[in-house]
Order: structure tokens, then C-alpha cells, then sequence
């Protein structure tokens, strides 16, 4: 499912409307689920919703400069304190699975965060943020919205020099 009604993403330094909630954990570059397993007490894991080959939608083939018809197409949700948290969609482009990377396709449901940031060689490029409406996500997780906002965050990561895009929404606390 990817991220619909997306109007315009914006750089997250210059954004505004982000909830003062929200703000520092959505501008941190470190590792979210390391931060979602601190502030939840350990009581934290992921549920795999979908983790497939696709083509990305062209949006996410410009974001991620890419042409590749192929990505491993990964979505998840974090839980933390037993309910849904954040909803996360990570673009892994096949011509960046080579190598080392390619240990990228066996995460099941072990948090993307928690591998990549282990990594040595990784940077991560500039984060972006938009609102979305919440209800996008009613027929994936048990909580209704219906006119909550969500934010959501994008940024490539280089992993080895290869770049992943990593969509990270953060549903609003029910």
C-alpha cells in the first residue's frame, strides 16, 4: 500500500504543524526503534505486513534516483506498549540488494533499523515530513481514525553506498 494522499513533503528542519509530541523523535536521525524500545520498556516488536517484490510507485523511484523496475517492497508495523505505533515502508531497490546488502532480504520480523544502523558503512541523507490523513491506515490495524492526522518521515539511507528509502509514519495515540 503505498503512501497515499501525500500532498508535498517538506524538509523537516523548515516544516511546521509537526505536534510538539512528535517533533524531536521525528527530526532524530538515530535508530527510531531503538528509541521505540527505550520509551516503551522493551515492549516493542514488529509485525511484518507485507515484504515483497514490486515495482516502486514513480514517486519512489525519483526519491530514490532510480530506475529499477524491481524493489523489495517491506511493510511493517512497530508496536510499542502492545499497540500500533508507527507504520513503516522501506524501498529496497534490487540493484541495491547486491553483496552484504543482500541481508536485507532476510530481516523477517526483525526491525530494518535495528540492522542498518548496526552497519558500519551507513549514512542517511536529509529527512523529509508531510501530514496525512490517519484513516489510510483503518483496514491494516485494529484502531479507527477518522480525521486524526498522521506525519510521516522519509530519508534515504546509504547502506554501503546503496540507497533505501525508509517511509516511517507515526500514527496518531488512540
Amino acid at each position: 500500500m503505498p503512501l497515499r494522499h501525500i500532498q508535498e513533503w517538506q524538509p523537516a528542519l523548515q516544516a511546521e504543524g509537526i505536534p510538539e509530541t512528535l517533533r524531536e523523535m521525528i527530526l532524530d536521525n538515530h535508530s527510531l526503534t531503538q528509541r521505540l524500545k527505550q520509551l516503551h520498556h522493551q515492549e516493542f516488536f514488529v509485525r511484518v505486513l507485507c515484504h515483497e517484490w514490486q515495482e516502486p510507485i514513480s514517486e519512489e523511484k525519483a526519491f530514490l534516483h532510480c530506475d529499477d523496475q524491481r524493489a523489495s517492497i517491506r511493510e511493517v508495523l512497530l508496536f510499542g506498549s502492545g499497540k500500533p505505533v508507527v507504520f513503516a515502508r522501506s524501498v529496497l531497490p534490487e540493484s541495491s540488494l547486491m553483496g552484504d546488502n543482500a541481508e536485507l532480504l532476510n530481516l523477517g520480523d526483525k526491525p530494518l533499523g535495528e540492522y542498518i544502523f548496526s552497519q558500519p558503512d551507513l549514512r542517511r541523507g536529509p529527512i523529509e515530513v508531510a501530514p496525512l490523513p490517519a484513516r489510510q491506515f483503518n483496514q491494516r490495524i485494529n484502531v479507527t481514525f477518522d480525521k486524526e492526522t498522521a506525519w510521516a518521515r522519509r530519508s534515504l539511507f546509504y547502506l554501503r553506498e546503496k540507497p533505501i528509502l525508509v517511509c516511517e509514519v507515526f500514527l496518531p495515540v488512540k
